[in-house]
């Protein structure tokens, strides 16, 4: 029972994050279970949508597609962010020292000697496939290994210790980012595409 005032607090804040104009208004409790249903609507169309890329992507490089899908309804706000919409980023990928393809600058975390905030350089991409195929090579960047190499290890249904992987390796600033990558295939029931892909490849080996 200890552990329950921190679940709580934990679920709150993890609130807060996805719905923040919720607390800027009066609504009514009909009213704000409107808004999170049409919200969570729009979560699974993107999720529908782009699961076949996710599954692909799982099939080549052993990535999870819960944790793919997830990621990119965070990252870009279920498709609607400035960033996926301006430059089919749905990962929020920065440019980094290799990249040489299209950019896109925007305000972000990054900030100058003086701490002031400055604009990011983004990568910007042709296509939404070739977002999500980044994406991947991203996690695989042999430059990154000590960050994500150890995720490849771990069993690919395990969407918790590959979440908490992903926060740990830096992908993400922000604290409640493994949970709420959790949160989001739970409510999403983006497991069921992992199982998908497993089941086709046992098939595949009788």
């Amino acid at each position: 029972m200890r552990d329950q005032p921190y679940a709580l607090l934990c679920g709150l804040l993890i609130g807060l994050f996805f719905a923040p104009p919720l607390l800027a208004q009066s609504l009514s409790p009909q009213e704000i279970a409107k808004k999170a249903a049409a919200e969570k609507a729009k979560k699974l169309a993107y999720a529908k949508k782009y699961a076949w890329l996710a599954i692909e992507e799982m099939r080549r490089t052993g990535i999870p597609a819960s944790i793919k899908l997830a990621q990119a309804v965070v990252e870009s706000h279920a498709g609607t962010s400035p960033l996926a919409t301006e430059a089919n980023n749905h990962f929020g990928i920065k440019c980094g020292k290799e990249w040489t393809g299209k950019t896109i600058y925007q305000y972000d975390d990054d900030r100058d000697a003086n701490g002031f905030l400055i604009e990011s350089c983004f990568q910007a991409y042709t296509t939404i496939r070739e977002s999500y195929m980044r994406h991947s090579d991203h996690l695989l960047n042999p430059a990154k290994v000590g960050r994500y190499g150890y995720l490849f290890t771990l069993d690919v249904l395990d969407y918790r210790a590959w979440a908490e992987g992903l926060q740990k390796g830096g992908y993400s600033t922000n604290p409640l980012y493994a949970q709420i990558l959790i949160q989001t295939i739970e409510e999403l029931g983006l497991r069921e595409y992992d199982l998908r892909v497993l089941n086709e490849m046992n098939s595949g080996r009788n």
